[in-house]
Parts: C-alpha cells; structure tokens; sequence
C-alpha cells in the first residue's frame, strides 16, 4: 500500500477468520473488526497479532443477533465515518455479501475511493485487489477466551473512532458559540450533544465527548455544573 494513502477496512469476525491477519495489516491503516458479543473466544494468535495493531485496530461488538446482521452495524459505522473524514481517507469491506454494494456506490459517488473485496476460495485474491505483496504465515490455532465485553453498567461498549470523538467535540463548542446556549448541567449538555449528534448515541460517547471538551479546556465541570472557557 502506498505510504501516503490511508485505507480504512471493514470486516466481521468469520470473514477475518479466513484471511491472513499479517497480510491485512499491509494493505490497512485501520482495521474495524464486526463481532458478535455472544462470541466468547477468539484464536490465540489472532489474539495477539491484534494486540500489535494498538489503536489502529477497533472490535465493534453488536448484539446477538445473527452474523448476516452484522452488516448493518458495519454499514451505520461506515456512513457515520464517511460524514466526518476527510475524503482522502479510502474505504474497503471485505465481504462476500453484494447488499454492501448500493451504499459503497453511493460513497464512491460521494468522492471517496470505497470497494467491496470478495474472499473467494483462495484467500489471497482478498490481498491481490488490495495490492499488497504475499508472504506465508502461520495459520490461526488455539483458543483464548475473551473477558467480559460488557463494562460495569452491564452494557456493549461500541468503539467509535478517537477522530471522530475529536471532531464532534470541536463541533460541538462552535454550535455552542454560535447559537449562544450555554447549558448549566452536565446532563443538559449531554442532551444538548445527542440532539445534534445522535449517531453517536451509543453507550459512552457523549462521556468521552465531554471529556474531550474539558480536555481541550473549552469546559471544567464543578460538581455537576459547568464552567464554560469561551
């Protein structure tokens, strides 16, 4: 993959079980992978060549709700993604399944550079439409069992992209000056984010929006009031 091009890849979790994870490192900058919160182990080595990716690789757990549902949630995440990178950011799914097709024309259409890589039989057919030069490695072997996905509250954490948290809180504080609304309450700012970004409702993100905010010092919190620095 050139250097200079960032290529965002889309896959669920049976897909990845049949491509080599080395080899979709090379053609990927980010790697969103699609699973299923019932799914309670993972290959070992898969394990830990994931752990290598850092944050350039994302698990998006859904409910249990069948593999083929997965789509949506890779669907939503893509168009939410779309709306917010800038276009030099290239997409690909890896999938078999032609529904993606009608949204990745559409995206195409858009002017971004979005493909759908079909895995046939030979895997590495996956690799040639990325363009990346093939090497063997290990296949995946050996179970691990995952901890639990859910966090304290009994929820499905959903990992949205740390760009995109960034740029919704920037939006956030321009709305906020230009519409001169200063809510007083933690929790009227909350309600106040979710009305003008609802596809960032999921469980978690307005928290760390806000905690972007006050990151950035365009907001301190005082039990439960807030102080606004612009």
């Amino acid at each position: 993959m050139n250097t200079q091009t960032r290529r965002y890849v889309f896959i669920d979790y049976e897909n990845l079980l049949q491509v080599k994870f080395k080899k979709l490192e090379k053609v990927a900058s980010r790697i969103f992978v699609f699973i299923e919160a019932s799914q309670e182990t993972v290959p070992l080595s898969l394990v830990r060549q994931a752990q290598r990716s850092g944050k350039n690789l994302r698990w998006i757990v859904a409910g249990n709700s069948g593999n083929s549902r997965l789509n949506y949630h890779i669907a939503f995440i893509m168009g939410k993604l779309h709306q917010k990178l800038e276009r030099d950011v290239e997409f690909a799914v890896i999938s078999n399944d032609p529904e993606f097709d009608p949204l990745i024309n559409f995206i195409n259409a858009s002017g971004r550079n979005c493909l759908r890589v079909k895995r046939k039989k030979d895997e590495t057919s996956v690799f040639r439409e990325l363009n990346v030069d093939l090497d063997p490695t290990p296949g995946f072997n050996d179970d691990f069992h995952l901890p639990s996905l859910q966090d304290d509250d009994g929820e499905i954490p959903v990992l949205v992209e740390d760009e995109l948290i960034t740029r919704t809180a920037e939006e956030t504080v321009k709305r906020l000056i230009r519409s001169g609304n200063r809510p007083e309450e933690i929790s009227t700012l909350k309600n106040y984010i979710l009305l003008h970004s609802q596809e960032l409702s999921l469980h978690g993100n307005v928290d760390r929006i806000i905690q972007k905010m006050k990151d950035s010092n365009d907001i301190e919190v005082d039990k439960g009031e807030i102080i606004y620095n612009f």
